[in-house]
């Protein structure tokens, strides 16, 4: 089962969320990925 098929109103919080963390600020998409990714490899959950 997927989120949206347990909790639609959970799922579409978590897509808001998603895109105000992704949303242009002060840094611009690319820059917030490449941190993600950096972040991961760091733990060992990377790629």
């Amino acid at each position: 089962m997927t989120m949206l098929e347990i909790s639609p109103d959970l799922n579409q919080r978590f897509v808001d969320f998603y895109r105000a963390v992704f949303a242009d600020g002060v840094l611009d998409r690319r820059t917030k990925q490449l941190i993600g990714l950096a972040v991961a490899l760091a733990v060992g959950r990377g790629p």
